[in-house]
């Protein structure tokens, strides 16, 4: 153990809080419909630094009050939250009562979370007891300097907040963007210059499907599948749902029956696959198959087109996933209330195409589209690496807080030794709660 921070002083859980062990009422006396106290049975309770229970019970066994930290104790062990009011504490939490600086307290706890966690045993669920806790070791500090640390924490976890708000707002940016990309593409605006430069005609012709597809549209095949299957393997519909081919253990299934190897169900690499079927937002959704041959087949709920030439191919996909073409197929979708809205081939089929004059262009559209998403996926990432950052930029905040190297220390503070001592003293005095009939509640 490094030295101690001056005026800091070694302690422990059960001496600057009183716990309270969580006990789950009756089942039969908890319910949905806001009778009696809510109740806090473990991690699914919780909702970002609050408490958020979806059920209550007309017997509270153990109870905390408003002001308490509920220390989640079971499987997601770590959670910590204040209680806003009365709450019923079921097995899988505990209530902590802090004689010290609740918040400082609750912010200690947090910080401990990944030592809780490895703390606690069992296979099922994984729990740490409360002789643990009672044990659990706490670095205390001067009462003054635990609500220093407290200002310091909030102040720099609120600016950390502040940037996560921000970058959330991207990726809905960053559709936004994409959408607005293909809709330049398919007007010709992203290739206009490679026109002029090319001699090209500027005017655009407007086809339908069915004059660029050499084969297709055709529905696939659904039978039945299991996790027993040893069949072939099929997609489903979350393989295409992004509008990239996806081809992981979440996008395919095998299934009991294996067709021919000359069925025309195996897919191809190359083959393009469109939802037929599916909600309104995903109906139309395409994605181009990139594995192996004549090892996956596609589904009732896709249609497959084929497109020989490589540039058309990809050009017609782009344009399969831009808004002006989803629009349409989501407006033609049919279906009856609590089914799938679905496409027929003929709709598909009937889809205007914006073409341009040199079979050429069709290269240039699509390598400028792809172009301009590698530099939003690049942003993407980037998003992802800075929310990783600022986790770990909190944790380092709150491991520098808790070593005593996040505030300064002020030699005229009382020492956490007094404090300690006046704890002791108070809660050997303070009388003990009657036990009766009454709800159960944490003692001094």
């Amino acid at each position: 153990m490094s030295k101690l921070p001056v005026g800091w002083v070694e302690s422990s859980l059960n001496a600057v809080a009183s716990l309270n062990m969580g006990q789950s009422p009756l089942g039969e006396f908890t319910n949905k419909e806001g009778r009696g106290l809510p109740l806090i049975g473990g991690a699914a309770d919780y909702e970002d630094d609050a408490l958020s229970p979806s059920r209550h019970t007309s017997t509270p066994t153990k109870v905390c009050r408003a002001g308490d930290i509920v220390l989640c104790i079971r499987a997601t062990i770590g959670k910590a939250a204040f209680a806003d009011r009365e709450y019923c504490l079921g097995r899988g939490v505990a209530g902590v009562r802090a004689h010290v600086e609740p918040a400082w307290l609750r912010w200690k706890l947090v910080e401990s979370a990944d030592a809780l966690d490895a703390a606690g045993v069992g296979t099922t669920f994984r729990q740490i007891d409360k002789q643990t806790l009672e044990k659990w070791p706490i670095r205390l500090p001067p009462l003054l300097e635990q609500r220093r640390i407290v200002a310091k924490i909030e102040s720099l976890t609120d600016k950390s907040i502040r940037a996560r708000d921000q970058l959330d707002h991207i990726p809905r940016l960053v559709e936004k963007y994409k959408q607005a990309v293909l809709e330049a593409a398919f007007r010709g605006d992203l290739t206009r210059e490679w026109r002029e430069a090319s001699k090209a005609s500027d005017t655009w012709s407007l086809v339908s499907l069915d004059e660029l597809v050499d084969e297709g549209p055709t529905n696939g095949w659904s039978p039945k599948s299991g996790p027993d299957a040893t069949g072939a393997l099929t997609l489903k519909l979350t393989a295409t749902t992004s509008g990239m081919m996806r081809l992981d253990a979440d996008a395919v299934k095998r299934i009991f029956e294996s067709p021919a190897r000359t069925s025309s169900y195996w897919l191809r690499p190359g083959d393009l696959l469109v939802q037929r079927a599916n909600s309104l937002e995903y109906v139309g959704a395409s994605a181009i198959f990139d594995g192996p041959p004549n090892t996956y087949i596609y589904p009732d709920l896709m249609m497959r087109l084929r497109i020989y030439d490589h540039d058309k191919r990809r050009y017609v996909w782009r344009f399969l996933n831009s808004p002006k073409a989803r629009e349409y197929l989501q407006r033609h979708a049919t279906g009856t209330a609590g089914n799938m809205p679905k496409i027929s081939g003929a709709t598909l089929r009937a889809l205007i195409v914006p073409v341009p004059s040199l079979d050429a262009e069709y290269a240039e559209v699509v390598r400028r589209v792809e172009t301009a998403f590698a530099w939003i996926d690049r942003l993407t990432s980037e998003t992802i690496s800075a929310h990783r950052l600022i986790d770990h930029l909190d944790q380092a905040i709150l491991a520098k807080a808790f070593r005593g190297e996040l505030v300064p220390q002020d030699p005229t503070d009382e020492p956490a030794s007094v404090l300690l001592e006046r704890i002791g003293a108070e809660r050997g005095t303070a009388p003990k709660v009657r036990r009766g009939r009454g709800r159960p509640r944490l003692s001094s």
